[in-house]
């Protein structure tokens, strides 16, 4: 019976715990919140809108209140658990304003040490261990989620990049060879004509020596965005080296490839002026050379196609540049 009466007046006062804890919050959140602005040197928080920074916050600390008076509602913090859910959202969130992994964990240590040096004076509890074991497991299950959520899109961004042109947003090289490899077993099961265009930028070691490695950037992105709006849906667009593109196109001719070739050497000249001046300079006019080959008529594999379409390109460069070749 003597077991039983302090089961219940813990019980009890663990409840009263909880209730003390979720009564102040918000206390919780703004002495957070104060240390954060106060620390030196130029952090990412501190650029964050006040409302993103604590966005989701009082929802957890709501959480961890209820862990605090039932331990059984952990449950709330694992995978499919609805705190979880905000926890991972919380992440998103961060990860949105280019945080660094280390800046959300030492926001979590933060958290942790405000909440416990909060407990110590303001909470009423029975047993201060039991109490801080219902406190630490779900903020170290708040931290793994947050994280978990970081590596989750850390993983996406290396796909991605595994596969596209950060600059761009074009598949890069290695992408292109697959792509065309998959295009040509395509196109000869259906009997399909395929034609590769490959497309340099006129001039651009010169460009890039005058305006510096920013605009040429600039420039690079420009040719993208006007590539993008002259081919199709359907078309595969490429980023092929520093400053040269291929454009796969399926199911189309050589005689339709030519015509989509020249209208973007027409569209680059008046798309990409950068009249500009740059340290005092005036840009003049970009253009293109181009060179296509086309599947099967000049050439039956990968490898074929593009050699051809490269070589017609250095034919369109030796020709005074500004010129569409094929083969």
């Amino acid at each position: 019976m003597h077991d039983l009466k302090f089961n219940m007046e813990s019980i009890t006062t663990m409840n009263t715990a909880a209730e003390e804890f979720r009564d102040n919050i918000w206390m919780i959140v703004e002495s957070w919140m104060e240390q954060l602005a106060g620390r030196d040197g130029d952090y990412s928080w501190k650029r964050l809108p006040e409302t993103q920074l604590i966005d989701n916050l009082p929802t957890l600390l709501r959480g961890i209140s209820k862990v605090i008076e039932n331990p059984g509602r952990i449950t709330d913090f694992e995978p499919d658990g609805i705190i979880n859910n905000v926890a991972t959202e919380l992440g998103k969130n961060r990860r949105q304003y280019n945080y660094k992994a280390s800046e959300v964990l030492y926001e979590q240590e933060l958290l942790r040490d405000i909440i416990w040096q909060f407990c110590q004076k303001n909470v009423t509890a029975p047993d201060f261990y039991e109490l801080e074991q219902r406190i630490n497991r779900p903020l170290s299950k708040l931290t793994s989620t947050i994280t978990d959520s970081y590596i989750a899109m850390y993983k996406a961004e290396l796909k991605y990049l595994a596969r596209y042109d950060k600059l761009t947003g074009f598949l890069n090289y290695e992408s292109f060879k697959q792509a065309i490899g998959g295009e040509l077993k395509r196109s000869r099961r259906y009997r399909h004509q395929c034609t590769l265009i490959l497309v340099d930028i006129d001039g651009f070691s010169d460009y890039a020596e005058i305006y510096g490695h920013d605009e040429s950037n600039s420039l690079i992105q420009s040719m993208a965005e006007v590539i993008s709006h002259v081919i199709r849906n359907v078309d595969i667009p490429v980023r092929y080296s520093t400053d040269e593109f291929a454009i796969l196109l399926p199911e189309t001719p050589k005689k339709q490839a030519r015509k989509v070739a020249e209208r973007l050497r027409k569209v680059v000249k008046t798309e990409t002026r950068h009249l500009a001046e740059v340290r005092g300079i005036l840009k003049t006019a970009v253009t293109v050379s181009a060179g296509l080959a086309t599947y099967p008529k000049d050439a039956e594999t990968a490898d074929g196609i593009i050699s051809l379409a490269d070589e017609a390109l250095d034919e369109a460069k030796k020709s005074g540049s500004d010129i569409v070749m094929w083969k």
